[in-house]
């Protein structure tokens, strides 16, 4: 964390602050200590015009392949265009891979890029590249999409978290010089089972919410003997925000917004009962009850499920591809039914793509020159295709769409200047984005 001048060092936690963990206990600090970390800002707000109020990143954790999702190639040799084969979509002309029938039908509600290229192919590394618009370095970690966005919304928030992760978050979605007060929410669990509930919004079976207010009111009876802290804004804030997460809680309203049991059972089946599916369903109810930023991580049925070294193309078929089309096709029909499509900035993209050359175990491997990203909403174009990639799929033959050009268009339809600067903690200012500028056509 940093300090400004007239701060003194940092102290350690205060009888007080023990106390109060108390009241909270695993289900609840975690949101306190967050909700308090707001005050350590770094002065930056931002300034524009906003396009759409949230955001729902969908991110393909391992990176999938280019070719078998978005931009087939079917008179590349045999190994190179793959077992899928390219169907129509609703624009005219435009062709993606067999695996998506449901999107195909939504394609003319999106812009396609199929132009994506950054230099980085480790899943680290090309993480840290997309997620943030900026290349990893030894002395800086860059903040997340999802971070920016709650520390360039901040004080225009409700009771619920700005920034959530469904169902937990992807490598390098955090706050990175930033402070951890804008790291995503994780749910955790399984949207789709029967028992979900999101374990730190939830408190423990074992105290009721009798017993919260009793804790409460406890430790507002001691910090009232509470003295050896001389009051500064921050002990003074203290208090406010731990009053927050109390209200977060206890507020009806953000324990609805994670109530799926709340939805119809056509609703909940039109997304698919699956994990992704629900996850989608989930972010539509955040957006709408007002949280800024959503990330789905979708890693399939393990940390990394896009990433098909072997067997890529019956993992697709069989596995992957389903709950991605019923779920993201179900979620932008959703979102334009209720009216929220153009206020919600969809994006959805992993890490890198994949060769172009089937290898040795009927697999695809790391390949970040050529990827695809698909955004919606926000007032983008509907139908549009940007860009295109060589005969064989290897890299950019067209209008090349680098991270930060990526980034800047995020930031844009988001009504943040990407020339926005936020200061490291050791007072260095960086601006959102570094040398990239978002495409014409897209906005």
């Amino acid at each position: 964390m940093s300090h400004s001048a007239n701060q003194g060092p940092c102290r350690g936690p205060s009888r007080r602050d023990i106390l109060r963990a108390g009241l909270f206990g695993v289900s609840g600090l975690a949101l306190g200590d967050l909700l308090r970390l707001r005050t350590l800002s770094y002065g930056a707000t931002a300034k524009g015009t906003e396009r759409a109020s949230n955001c729902i990143l969908i991110w393909l954790a391992g990176g999938a392949s280019h070719l078998d999702t978005f931009d087939p190639k079917p008179d590349a040799p045999a190994d190179v265009r793959g077992e899928f084969k390219p169907i129509d979509t609703a624009v005219p002309g435009l062709k993606i891979s067999e695996v998506f029938p449901t999107l195909a039908t939504m394609m003319d509600r999106v812009s396609l890029i199929r132009s994506v290229t950054s230099p980085e192919a480790d899943h680290d590394r090309a993480a840290h590249h997309l997620l943030t618009g900026y290349r990893p370095s030894t002395s800086v970690v860059y903040p997340s999409y999802g971070s920016v966005v709650a520390k360039a919304r901040e004080g225009n928030q409700g009771v619920l978290p700005p920034y959530v992760a469904v169902p937990d978050a992807p490598l390098f979605s955090s706050s990175g010089y930033l402070t951890p007060a804008y790291d995503p929410f994780a749910v955790t669990g399984d949207p789709n089972q029967p028992s979900f509930r999101v374990s730190n919004l939830t408190p423990p079976d074992r105290v009721t919410l009798d017993r919260l207010r009793r804790r409460r009111s406890m430790v507002k009876t001691l910090d009232a003997f509470a003295h050896e802290v001389s009051p500064t804004p921050l002990t003074a804030s203290r208090d406010q925000f731990a009053d927050q997460a109390y209200d977060l809680l206890t507020s009806s309203a953000a324990q609805a917004a994670f109530r799926l049991d709340a939805e119809p059972e056509y609703v909940r089946s039109r997304y698919g009962r699956t994990p992704l599916g629900q996850s989608c369903l989930l972010a539509r109810r955040l957006v709408e009850a007002g949280v800024s930023f959503v990330t789905l991580n979708d890693r399939g049925m393990g940390p990394l499920g896009w990433d098909t070294h072997q067997q890529n193309f019956p993992t697709i078929k069989n596995t992957l591809a389903p709950p991605l089309d019923k779920g993201v096709s179900a979620l932008l029909l959703d979102l334009e039914e209720r009216g929220l499509l153009d206020r919600t900035l969809v994006v959805l993209m992993g890490e890198f793509g994949r060769t172009p050359k089937i290898n040795a175990n009927a697999g695809r491997d790391h390949h970040g020159r050529a990827n695809c990203a698909l955004l919606a909403g926000a007032g983008l174009p509907h139908g549009l295709v940007l860009g295109k990639t060589d005969a064989g799929g290897d890299a950019p033959a067209d209008q090349p769409v680098t991270p930060a050009d990526l980034a800047a268009t995020i930031y844009t339809a988001l009504g943040i200047d990407p020339n926005l600067q936020f200061e490291t903690p050791d007072g260095r200012p960086i601006r959102l984005v570094d040398g990239g500028n978002a495409p014409r056509e897209l906005l």
